[in-house]
């Protein structure tokens, strides 16, 4: 006979004798399909209530499993190199045993090396299971994704969590139901009447969730009708308990009949759905849905073996459609959703219009005016330090002057210049961006006091160490610090008598410190209250040293003296 050969199922099947009907099938396979490298058999799909054996030469090569865990649903990959006789044909028999009346099939069978016949076998694997598994677990994933926007919604109070619950059960329901098509020949660590039955109750389960989540997404309540759906669901799957069956798996197919109305009130329900709303997503779920009837029929036919075995159930590709749709819906809900939300952003929009330009007229007077006080800050700032720092100078310059001619003594008019001009020089190197770098502003104090020093017999050592940046120092800051040091270092070359200074940095206790060191007389300076009238130098220090937040110590070391400045790293706002 042609293969593929079927055998109808009977109209009704009892309990079943204990010997089932066995049918052999032999066929004698060509030498030259018989690869020494490796042969392979092949057999898309077999399907009955029993167990199928191959023998190659009289050896058993393959065989399934359990009666009824049989792995229908994957095709059968049988290794049968070194089974066949070195040369000439080999003779192949299957043994089919079945429960009697159940009926049975076999589709063709493939022999051959393995290049030739692995793909072939790899796509029907991939089209009977694997995608099957795929789209399973990605409604799955789906499914917890919606479980926990559901609880989102709940705990926050944010929405409806109702339809991502359905959801979720949808999910799991399409998923349990899935295993039938999925589970290998081990089987699964319970009895198969049972699965099975847990498989139908799934897919009941399945059409209560769908009943209620198109109710809930469509806006239309229908609860007569979802009541008599819910009574009908509980009757149905207590008249298939397995214990009223003791046949349960020959049965099966007849059972499976009590999905059906279920599916017609989905169809029903999608359909008047469809013409009462007339939108896109809702026409393509009915359509999928009317669509869902001959799917299911030619499964039906299938299992009844009254088709071609060698077809594809379509039940699971009927669910990864309702999932296409249903993502589709979902998608124009949120798309229409984007599209309310951009209609109100462009209302808003019109209505902001004028606050905005309102609040930048504003804005543009509230700049004008800090620039103004900006600039009046800047002002007074320069006008002080001119009146404190080079008036002064110019002031004790010109003292000196008359203080000469009085006395009829010779009188250094050009150092005191020049004293007046470093002075004015370093106002305005305080101008220049540092961007917050301590060592490039004591790098123009050298410059500027460097040569000063020098002639008068003072040599100036520089030993620098990086340092971190200091955010804060700002214009009025770098020229507290640059005045700071000209009064130290001045100090000791008009008091000390020191022929050396050095001045070294470094990063100690979460500060920065600038050291000056010399090796003159040591000097210890008075108390605050204690300082003698017209020495302001120190008083100056101290209250530069205490607008800048840091600390500063005159200590002797080594027959001389050593100022240490702390800077901080951050400094308080205000």
């Amino acid at each position: 006979m042609a293969l593929p050969h079927a055998r109808a199922r009977a109209a009704w099947v009892g309990t079943g004798a204990d010997t089932p009907e066995v049918l052999w099938y032999r066929l004698r396979v060509p030498a030259d399909a018989l690869a020494p490298q490796g042969t392979r058999l092949y057999v898309p799909r077999w399907q009955t209530v029993g167990t199928v054996a191959v023998y190659v030469e009289g050896r058993l090569a393959w065989q399934s499993g359990d009666r009824v865990w049989n792995s229908f649903n994957h095709p059968v990959w049988a290794d049968l190199t070194g089974l066949a006789p070195p040369q000439g044909d080999a003779v192949v028999h299957v043994r089919m045993a079945s429960q009697p009346g159940v009926g049975g099939a076999l589709s063709s069978l493939w022999v051959g090396p393995v290049p030739e016949l692995l793909p072939r076998w790899r796509w029907r694997s991939f089209l009977q299971t694997e995608l099957v598994a795929y789209w399973r677990g990605a409604f799955l994933m789906l499914g917890l994704f919606g479980l926990g926007v559901a609880a989102w919604l709940r705990r926050r109070r944010a929405g409806d969590a109702r339809p991502f619950v359905l959801f979720f059960g949808m999910a799991v329901g399409q998923s349990l139901a899935a295993l039938l098509y999925l589970v290998s020949g081990e089987g699964l660590d319970m009895d198969f009447t049972w699965f099975a039955w847990m498989t139908m109750a799934a897919l009941m389960g399945v059409s209560l969730c769908t009943f209620h989540f198109l109710c809930l997404v469509q806006g239309h309540a229908r609860p007569r009708l979802g009541a008599a759906l819910a009574l009908y669901v509980a009757c149905a799957l207590l008249a298939a308990l397995p214990s009223w069956w003791p046949g349960h798996a020959a049965a099966l197919p007849l059972l499976r009949l009590l999905l059906v109305p279920p599916v017609l009130v989905l169809i029903q329900v999608a359909v008047s759905d469809a013409l009462r709303l007339r939108s896109a997503a809702s026409v393509l779920l009915a359509a999928w849905g009317l669509l869902s009837l001959p799917m299911g029929l030619h499964d039906m036919l299938m299992q009844s073996y009254r088709l071609d075995v060698e077809g594809l159930y379509l039940t699971p590709y009927v669910n990864l459609g309702l999932l296409t749709v249903f993502l589709y819906a979902a998608f124009t809900r949120y798309t229409g959703a984007l599209s309310e939300a951009a209609q109100a952003r462009a209302t808003l929009a019109g209505r902001l219009a004028a606050q905005e330009r309102e609040l930048q007229g504003t804005h543009e007077r509230l700049r004008a005016a800090e620039r103004e006080q900006t600039l009046l800050h800047e002002r007074q700032r320069l006008m002080r330090e001119m009146h404190d720092g080079v008036g002064s100078s110019l002031m004790s310059a010109l003292r000196l002057v008359e203080h000469g001619q009085a006395s009829n003594q010779p009188v250094d008019v050009a150092q005191a210049l020049k004293e007046c001009i470093d002075d004015l020089k370093i106002a305005i190197d305080s101008l220049e961006c540092t961007d917050a770098d301590l060592l490039a502003l004591l790098g123009a104090l050298r410059f500027r006091l460097g040569r000063r020093l020098g002639q008068a017999g003072i040599a100036l050592h520089w030993r620098m160490r990086d340092v971190p940046p200091l955010p804060w120092l700002d214009a009025q800051s770098a020229l507290h610090v640059l005045r700071i040091l000209q009064e130290v270092l001045t100090n000791i070359a008009r008091h000390s008598g020191a022929c050396q200074i050095t001045v070294d940095t470094g990063v100690a206790d979460g500060s920065v410190y600038v050291r000056v060191q010399d090796e003159g007389r040591p000097f210890a300076p008075p108390a605050p209250d204690a300082l003698p009238p017209g020495r302001r130098g120190l008083a100056n220090v101290r209250a530069r040293v205490q607008a800048l937040g840091a600390r500063c110590a005159w200590t002797p070391e080594g027959g001389g003296t050593v100022f240490t400045l702390w800077l901080p790293l951050r400094r308080a706002a205000g």
